[in-house]
């Protein structure tokens, strides 16, 4: 009511003005004041569609990832938040936010630089996950194997596992960078006053899910450091997207690290367990 209290005031003013003045009346100022109203309620929208898009996945997985013999219910829960995740930022950015196709196309380019980069990232970041394993935490790791199995057997994709593993290495990893880079955090760096902020905003969202599987298969303060590490991992991928333009260099480097987790996940399934 204040707001739109104060643009009448204006448009009052400015045309008693202009009448004692003489002059045609030209409404200037309350063009002004409109564009800046308007300019508010578009941030107010990218607010509303990004706020979901940062909690759903969340409450998606607090429900899949905590079911135990029902993979029927955790297929369909999980294929409808990965519908979600496909539909709802197209929806939003191109009707709800109006924006041209163009603000899509012009993210997938993908040039030798950039590939490079992606490379090395991803490969650095395996080359850890790896290496991880043969230190002190690599027990903890293994000691887990019998629960990953578990979760994999609840979650009904254990006997197509080498497929899935690739799904979500490769398609599954480029359907995240389009939600959480393309779009969350490419709609927070609009509308934020401060690229730090959409920075640590969209890597809290990207870590909250892991965050549910990373403490279920590690208890105490390391499942939430692997969170904080996905968290990071994020932080660094948007940096990738902005300095480039582009989510095709982060998708690269989150490809890369997806395959040497799953390939672990088919280590720890199906010749750790198995030996224990």
């Amino acid at each position: 009511m204040f707001c739109w209290g104060f643009i009448l005031l204006e448009i009052k003013v400015s045309f008693e003005l202009t009448r004692v003045q003489g002059i045609l009346f030209q409404p200037i100022v309350p063009r002004l004041v409109l564009v800046r109203v308007k300019k508010h309620s578009h941030q107010a929208i990218i607010y509303l569609v990004t706020l979901p898009a940062l909690v759903i996945p969340l409450l998606g997985s607090l429900i899949y990832f905590n079911l135990k013999d029902q993979s029927q219910l955790v297929q369909i829960i999980y294929g409808l938040v990965k519908v979600y995740t496909f539909l709802w930022p197209a929806l939003a950015v191109f009707v709800l936010l109006k924006l041209p196709w163009s603000h899509l196309r012009g993210y997938f380019r993908l040039d030798a630089k950039m590939a490079k980069e992606g490379a090395i990232c991803g490969f650095l970041m395996g080359s850890v996950i790896l290496l991880t394993l043969l230190t002190p935490w690599g027990d903890l790791v293994r000691n887990q194997a019998e629960m990953v199995r578990q979760k994999a057997t609840d979650m009904g994709i254990i006997r197509f596992f080498p497929v899935f593993a690739l799904f979500i290495s490769i398609g599954h990893s480029l359907l995240e960078e389009y939600y959480w880079r393309w779009f969350v955090f490419g709609q927070l760096h609009r509308c934020f006053p401060k690229a730090w902020m959409a920075h640590l905003t969209g890597a809290v969202g990207f870590a909250a899910h892991h965050f549910v599987v990373t403490t279920t298969f590690f208890a105490g303060p390391m499942g939430w450091f692997f969170g904080c590490c996905v968290g990071a991992a994020g932080a660094v991928w948007s940096w990738l997207m902005i300095r480039h333009q582009s989510i095709l260099g982060a998708w690269l480097a989150h490809m890369l690290v997806d395959l040497c987790l799953m390939g672990v996940g088919y280590w720890l399934i199906f010749f750790v367990a198995p030996a224990n």
